[in-house]
């Protein structure tokens, strides 16, 4: 092998990029929701009503269809066991756990973290708030649960993150800059930003380093926002209370901070939650195969809706889930769609797979491999050669071994001088690959050499 002074590399990123149909017209719909979630190909988003001085009401949730804000259910009465329900000020959508979670005030004023039962309105209390906290969304790449609190109270436009099972709240970030008279905050899973909007102002915020860049607003005039949720394709649903004129109006919100199709909503509506009805893929086939080490995964669709993609995820037999890669979808397509992805390098043992796949919108379903994956032990000895090479300043040594064994694995220079120990114990039967770090060489041709139990093996 040779370590060389410089190595060029070559990148090429692809990038799919989905578009999602809107409505070619405007019209009306409304379903019950009694016993069940709403079963319509449009996207449902859910809003909290609050009791206000503004807007006093009992406080409910209510469905609406995105885009046109048309009810599509009755309101429900919020109601939580061992407390009277005030007010609601947020409900977003767990799509991890696929539960709802409200912030609900209680008569003495005290705001509470609680799981939230759409078709009954039942609240199940989690803990305790602090008392001007009155945003959520999470964030389903992170697994975060998000809030921001507003005026009223301590650490205006604060961004939190908080614990579901404790209501526990850690500062993240705050104040930011486009004012504290609004509080909302909405998740986009596509970009992985935060989006936020304050007294007519909007921003993202960035939820590893949790500073904010402003985006101006154009388009429809536009108040205050009293909720937000992302329903992909760049578009938010937005809803805004103006206060001056004491109307309550839904829009769309792009990215961009273009605001457009205004309809008006009955009443103050906060949150917001969304849900789906809709699963979008039909899978016909969901196959692996093994060479060696490495496992490839062969699946096919037969129909695709709004298809963001799929991630594969893997576990060892009785472990847990972990995303190995992201394979795009074809957004929407009526014809039949091949896909393919090898996972590689894998030590021996069982493993399983599973696809989930995310829609525009951000809901899943998962797929399962029907059958265990075993990754078997070597049937002979084998020693690869080292990639990339020339290399600088790291390269893989990769190394199969059928028998449990003391293994060595040596670099030496032309010489025959031996710079560098990889390897020196006991290994069982099975793949290996060494990445070795060769910084401390200089430039020039090495050789490496391979001992177990009776075999011995050198290369270049």
């Amino acid at each position: 092998m040779k370590k060389s002074t410089n190595q060029e590399r070559t990148e090429i990123n692809f990038r799919f990029t989905g578009v999602k149909n809107l409505f070619a017209a405007i019209f009306f719909l409304t379903v019950s929701i009694t016993g069940i979630l709403p079963n319509d190909a449009n996207a449902i988003v859910f809003g909290v009503r609050p009791n206000t001085i503004f807007n006093p009401a009992t406080p409910t949730i209510q469905a609406f269809v995105e885009f046109i804000w048309a009810p599509a259910g009755p309101a429900i009465v919020l109601t939580m066991p061992g407390y009277v329900v005030a007010s609601a000020t947020a409900v977003t959508w767990n799509s991890d756990n696929l539960l709802y979670y409200a912030v609900i005030t209680d008569d003495n004023g005290v705001r509470h973290l609680a799981t939230v039962d759409p078709l009954t309105g039942i609240c199940a209390e989690i803990g305790v708030l602090p008392q001007n906290l009155s945003s959520l969304t999470y964030n389903s790449d992170l697994g975060i649960l998000y809030g921001m609190s507003g005026s009223g109270g301590p650490n205006p436009s604060t961004l939190y993150s908080i614990n579901i099972s404790t209501a526990a709240v850690t500062t993240l970030g705050g104040p930011y800059p486009i004012g504290t008279e609004g509080e909302v905050i909405a998740y986009n899973f596509i970009d992985a930003k935060i989006y936020h909007w304050s007294s007519g102002g909007m921003e993202t915020i960035d939820p590893i380093t949790f500073l904010s860049t402003p985006i101006t607003l154009s388009g429809a005039p536009i108040s205050e926002v009293q909720g937000a949720v992302f329903l992909g394709d760049g578009t938010f649903s937005v809803t805004d209370f103006n206060f001056v004129a004491g109307t309550f109006t839904g829009f769309t919100v792009s990215t961009g901070g273009v605001v457009s199709f205004p309809v008006a909503l009955p009443y103050q509506l906060r949150g917001l939650g969304f849900y789906n009805s809709l699963l979008p893929v039909e899978l016909s086939s969901f196959v692996s195969t093994v060479t060696g080490k490495d496992v490839t995964l062969n699946w096919a669709t037969t129909t695709e809706t709004n298809n963001a993609g799929f991630d594969i995820e893997r576990s060892s037999v009785n472990g847990s889930w972990t995303k190995i890669a992201n394979v795009a979808g074809n957004g929407t397509t009526t014809s039949p769609q091949s896909y393919s992805y090898t996972d590689r390098n894998l030590a021996s043992g069982n493993y399983n797979y599973r696809l989930k796949q995310t829609d525009f919108n951000g809901n899943f379903e998962y797929f399962n491999l029907s059958n265990e994956v075993i990754v078997g032990i070597p049937v002979k000895y084998d020693l690869s050669q080292n990639y990339p090479n020339p290399f600088n300043p790291s390269t893989s040594i990769n190394y199969e071994i059928p028998f449990d064994g003391q293994v060595s694995l040596k670099i030496f220079d032309m010489s025959g001088k031996e710079v560098a120990s990889l390897v020196n114990e006991v290994k069982t039967a099975g793949y290996y690959t060494y990445n070795f770090n060769a910084s401390s060489l200089s430039s020039g041709v090495y050789f490496y050499s391979l001992s177990a139990n009776n075999f011995t093996a050198c290369l270049l």
